[in-house]
């Protein structure tokens, strides 16, 4: 399947047919929460299994395109949260050369990363990537979608947020996709 393909599959897995909350939505197990943007609207969804809440988020009437917000819980149930790193020295890592590789060579094993900036919200500091689907071996190369992400950490986990656009209008919704990641308030 091609990255178009894919990532036409998971829209629609992901948005087709459910009726949407045009308004705030919170996960009460996680704290994970967001404000939709206008024009945005924003429903839970199932997600892989690591993940303790999944949100999609789109413009109405949008099938291939749109976000996805994902919480995944940095401590197993249980464990002592004094063990935890304090969120001062998360945003202090974040801040070092070694974070924007980390992030840089994890992506690229999906995605060809343009690029990796600094991304502060809400107290936390983190990175913003644009990044285009890699070819998958036997398919062809698809130059129709681009991906804007979001990573958050805290000392409870990270906050992921990914949104995927057309490559044409993608500097359009640069801005828009922005707006979605800075909606969300990860759990703290």
């Amino acid at each position: 399947m091609s990255p178009k393909g894919f990532a036409c599959l998971v829209m629609a897995i992901l948005f087709g047919g459910a009726a949407f909350a045009a308004e705030p939505v919170r996960d009460e197990a996680t704290g994970l929460s967001l404000q939709p943007p206008n024009g945005y609207e924003a429903k839970k969804v199932e997600g892989d299994p690591r993940y303790a809440a999944v949100y999609a988020v789109q413009k109405k009437n949008e099938v291939e395109t749109g976000c996805k917000i994902a919480f995944q819980p940095s401590q197993a149930p249980g464990a002592d949260p004094g063990e935890a790193l304090s969120q001062t020295d998360i945003n202090d890592f974040t801040k070092k050369k070694e974070w924007t590789e980390l992030i840089r060579a994890t992506l690229a094993l999906r995605y060809n990363v343009a690029t990796v900036d600094a991304f502060e919200h809400q107290g936390l500091m983190g990175a913003a990537v644009v990044a285009d689907f890699k070819p998958i071996e036997g398919e062809p190369q698809t130059a129709e979608v681009r991906s804007y992400l979001v990573v958050l950490d805290s000392p409870k986990g990270r906050t992921t947020i990914v949104c995927v656009g057309d490559k044409k209008t993608f500097a359009g919704r640069k801005s828009e996709f922005e707006a979605v990641a800075r909606s969300v308030t990860p759990p703290k």
